[in-house]
Protein backbone atom coordinates (compact mmCIF):
# COMPACT_ATOMS: atom_id res chain seq x y z
CA UNK A 1 0.00 0.00 0.00
CA UNK A 2 1.30 3.45 -0.89
CA UNK A 3 1.83 6.01 1.83
CA UNK A 4 -0.98 8.56 1.56
CA UNK A 5 0.48 11.15 3.96
CA UNK A 6 1.13 14.57 2.46
CA UNK A 7 2.37 16.12 5.71
CA UNK A 8 3.31 14.52 9.00
CA UNK A 9 4.52 16.39 12.07
CA UNK A 10 5.70 14.59 15.18
CA UNK A 11 6.65 16.26 18.43
CA UNK A 12 6.74 19.86 17.20
CA UNK A 13 8.00 21.98 20.08
CA UNK A 14 8.75 25.68 19.78
CA UNK A 15 10.85 27.87 22.07
CA UNK A 16 10.86 31.66 21.69
CA UNK A 17 13.03 33.72 24.03
CA UNK A 18 12.57 31.31 26.95
CA UNK A 19 8.84 30.72 26.41
CA UNK A 20 7.48 27.44 25.03
CA UNK A 21 4.22 28.21 23.18
CA UNK A 22 4.10 24.80 21.41
CA UNK A 23 4.68 21.46 23.12
CA UNK A 24 4.77 18.09 21.36
CA UNK A 25 2.31 18.84 18.51
CA UNK A 26 1.46 15.88 16.26
CA UNK A 27 -0.43 16.33 12.96
CA UNK A 28 -1.03 14.13 9.92
CA UNK A 29 -2.52 15.46 6.69
CA UNK A 30 -3.60 12.80 4.21
CA UNK A 31 -3.43 13.39 0.46
CA UNK A 32 -6.77 14.64 -0.88
CA UNK A 33 -8.07 15.49 2.62
CA UNK A 34 -8.53 18.70 4.58
CA UNK A 35 -7.30 19.34 8.10
CA UNK A 36 -8.75 22.02 10.34
CA UNK A 37 -6.88 23.37 13.33
CA UNK A 38 -9.11 25.11 15.85
CA UNK A 39 -8.50 26.63 19.25
CA UNK A 40 -8.90 29.75 21.26
CA UNK A 41 -6.90 32.90 20.66
CA UNK A 42 -3.28 32.45 21.65
CA UNK A 43 -3.36 28.64 21.54
CA UNK A 44 -0.60 28.34 18.91
CA UNK A 45 -2.44 27.87 15.62
CA UNK A 46 -0.51 30.58 13.77
CA UNK A 47 2.84 29.55 15.26
CA UNK A 48 2.17 25.98 14.16
CA UNK A 49 1.50 27.15 10.59
CA UNK A 50 4.56 29.44 10.59
CA UNK A 51 6.70 26.53 11.83
CA UNK A 52 5.49 24.31 8.99
CA UNK A 53 6.31 27.03 6.43
CA UNK A 54 9.68 27.86 7.98
CA UNK A 55 8.67 31.46 8.67
CA UNK A 56 9.28 31.67 12.41
CA UNK A 57 10.23 34.95 14.07
CA UNK A 58 13.85 35.72 14.94
CA UNK A 59 14.99 33.87 18.05
CA UNK A 60 12.54 30.99 17.64
CA UNK A 61 13.78 27.39 17.83
CA UNK A 62 11.58 24.61 16.48
CA UNK A 63 12.23 20.95 17.31
CA UNK A 64 10.57 17.75 16.17
CA UNK A 65 10.18 15.77 12.98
Amino acid sequence: MLDDRMLEIRGLTLDIHGARPLRAIDLVLQKGKSLGVVGESGSGKSLTALSIMGLLPTGALAQGQ
